[in-house]
């Protein structure tokens, strides 16, 4: 009975090695297709759009080029069940997706797509993140002072709630509003000063031409 078990484990360990080995991938199969992989680039393109109030809007498209015929970029939802987006290539090696939103995290998952024990592998993951699409763009605030920091790029690295951009708003008015007073400030100082360069040695010219008139008329008399 024992010597039964004994063959039987054995046999479950052969039937084991013999799985590893098939599904074994190749080290340097591996790296080599890690390294097709690190030729991909990884870009997105924004198409603008305008709300019903007329504020901008729009969408992204994810482009991935230099793809082969050996790897394949997918947005995985699900791996297990099989939901993914695939980058399908066009004849140049490039492929594109549309539609995401301001803001939206992306995974990129990069397989191996080969005919031997590599396949299904993940030479790559590229994480991207849309940019944030500026709303203010277009307020009655943005087409005053376009030259707001928060009024000057249409794209975003960080989502500007309506709070920070209202309180940030009030200060830089104010900021303008006190340079301005400053400036009116400096600039009556500076007429007065011309006034006085002016008025003073034109005050000394004529007391002068008084003082001669009167010790001329003295003179006379």
């Amino acid at each position: 009975m024992s010597k039964k078990i004994i063959c039987l484990i054995l046999l479950l360990f052969a039937i084991n090695v013999k799985a590893i080995e098939k599904d074994a991938c190749d080290k340097n199969e591996l790296r080599r297709l890690k390294e097709v992989a690190s030729h991909l680039s990884f870009t997105y393109e924004f198409h603008e759009s305008k709300t019903t109030e007329g504020n901008l809007a729009g969408s992204f498209d994810i482009i991935v080029d230099n793809i082969t015929s050996e790897i394949k970029p997918l947005i995985i939802y699900s791996w297990d069940i099989l939901e993914y987006d695939e980058f399908i290539p066009n004849g140049n090696g490039t492929a594109r997706r549309t539609g995401f939103i301001s803001g939206q995290k992306v995974k990129i998952t990069v397989k191996a797509y080969v005919k031997n024990e590599c396949s299904g592998q993940t030479v790559m993951v590229k994480n991207m993140a849309m940019p944030y699409i500026n709303p203010y763009i277009g307020t009655e605030e943005c087409n005053t002072h376009p030259e707001f920091k928060y009024c000057i790029n249409k794209l975003m690295n960080t989502n500007v709630s309506e709070k920070v951009f209202r309180t940030e708003y009030n200060k830089y008015i104010k900021e303008q509003e006190q340079g301005s007073l400053v400036m009116k400030i400096n600039n009556t100082k500076i007429y007065i000063f011309l006034a006085l360069i002016i008025v003073i040695p034109l005050a000394i010219i004529i007391k002068n031409k008084v003082t001669k008139y009167i010790e001329k008329r003295k003179d006379e008399i």
